[in-house]
């Protein structure tokens, strides 16, 4: 009979424990940050954080979000590498790309730099070598090529000049 209880008791207790809840993978004790599993974007408050991670719990995307109108959409968005590493970055206004983006190498060293304006590429950009040397550089207007546009070789010699004009 002694055996029975104890048998019954352990069971219950498994039992117990099993049917708590487990803290998900990313979730985030900062009341300003929250993870996708946790709180839709739309449930969010201007100022938090919408962060959305990978399996083994780093951040993929995280949006800094801001009230346009009746709208929560984002100010800031940035990427992640799943080693941690920025993959990309840059501003947002009224939910569209707006200002300077930067985008990485996995390593972390900066692969290019592109100015947005109302979501379109608009002056100029610039892509880079791992070493840090130009790759190419050139300018944008309204979302297509223009002007001169200058690709280098690894070693910094010019390689090519390429002419466009907006259509």
């Amino acid at each position: 009979m002694k055996r029975v209880l104890i048998i019954i008791g352990l069971a219950t207790l498994m039992a117990a424990c099993g049917n708590q809840p487990e803290k998900k993978s990313g979730e985030s004790q900062n009341s300003n940050t929250t993870t996708s599993e946790k709180i839709k974007a739309e449930n969010l408050k201007p100022g938090e954080k919408y962060v959305e991670s990978y399996a083994n719990g780093q951040p993929r995307i995280v949006k800094k979000m801001e009230r346009s109108g009746d709208k929560l959409v984002p100010s800031y968005l940035t990427e992640y590498f799943e080693n941690g590493q920025i993959s990309k970055e840059g501003p947002y206004k009224n939910g569209s790309r707006n200002g300077l983006w930067k985008t990485y190498y996995k390593s972390g060293e900066l692969w290019s730099e592109i100015y947005f304006k109302n979501g379109q590429p608009d002056s100029t950009t610039t892509a880079y070598y791992p070493n840090g040397k130009i790759r190419y550089q050139g300018f944008y207007t309204k979302g297509q090529k223009s002007g001169t546009w200058k690709i280098f070789k690894e070693d910094g010699s010019i390689k090519e000049l390429k002419h466009y004009v907006p259509k």
